[in-house]
């Protein structure tokens, strides 16, 4: 468990929520007063704690603990603000009016959030392409403005082949992907005929597959199984869903395995093979 789970954990009990969704009075310091009902109260000492903690570790030891814990930090800040953006998205709000809540012009907050309309992905096969396909038809369902993770993972539990099977025996089922949607972000008021653009996260996610790929399989085009790995191992709505259901990242890596084991053992060896990760650099973006 990350240091920042644990410190959350101590301090969840401690959270309320009593206001509402947001009000437009302003306290003196020009804070309005719903944040109150909602801080976390983490402190810098608390963050410290599990690295001070470790009293056997070298100042740099420490200094790329923080660093590591200050990137999950940010990571999750990056997490709720597209939460709630592509829910007003999904309700029909406007750039203007998100980018006027987050003190933004419409066009930094259309830059920030959303990219070019979707370009198809490249170096994907054809069971991957038609995940794809079955995702863009799931957004538009849901009258959502944008093409987000979660919509990849309802095409992925939905399509037939490795991927699916590896999340129905997680007891990830499309049926409990689309209840989460439902319950996560929602049904929009978006028409059939409208456009979609693709959140940041999601064309990291298009690109990361293509990357476990090469990792996995030493191949040029990612199968619907990288797609889900990738959608693992990001943040987003998508890494939320398989997270509460226990089909994190090394779950769905061991699933996986399993079921290639016979057939081709090598690729289920390199599935087993943890990832080098290391210290995260901030994205501009």
């Amino acid at each position: 468990m990350s240091s920042v789970w644990r410190v959350a954990d101590s301090t969840r009990a401690a959270t309320t929520w009593s206001a509402p969704w947001r009000q437009g009075s302003l306290d003196a310091t020009g804070r309005q007063e719903y944040l109150d009902g909602i801080a976390t109260g983490l402190t810098l000492e608390q963050l410290s704690a599990p690295i001070d903690a470790d009293r056997q570790s070298d100042p740099l030891a420490r200094v790329e603990a923080a660093a590591s814990t200050a990137n999950e930090l940010r990571g999750l800040g990056d997490a709720l603000l597209d939460r709630y953006v592509q829910a007003a998205r999904a309700d029909g709000r406007s750039w203007s009016e998100i980018g006027s809540a987050l003190g933004v012009t419409k066009q930094a907050a259309h830059e920030r959030f959303v990219d070019a309309p979707l370009e198809w992905p490249q170096n994907f096969n054809e069971p991957a392409r038609a995940v794809v396909a079955r995702a863009l038809e799931e957004a538009h369902g849901f009258g959502h403005r944008y093409l987000g993770t979660e919509h990849l993972l309802l095409a992925v539990s939905a399509e037939p082949g490795l991927a699916a099977a590896a999340l129905a025996e997680l007891g990830v089922s499309e049926r409990v992907v689309r209840e989460s949607i439902e319950r996560i972000i929602g049904r929009g008021r978006s028409g059939d005929s409208a456009g979609l653009g693709i959140t940041p996260r999601t064309k990291r996610v298009l690109e990361a597959a293509v990357n476990e790929a090469k990792r996995i399989g030493s191949q040029r085009c990612a199968d619907s199984e990288h797609l889900l790995l990738a959608l693992a191992a990001k943040d987003g709505v998508a890494g939320e869903i398989l997270a509460e259901h226990g089909a994190g990242e090394e779950a769905i890596r061991e699933r996986l395995a399993s079921l290639l084991e016979r057939e081709a053992p090598e690729i289920a060896a390199k599935l087993r093979t943890p990832k080098r990760r290391g210290v995260r650099r901030r994205s501009r973006r």
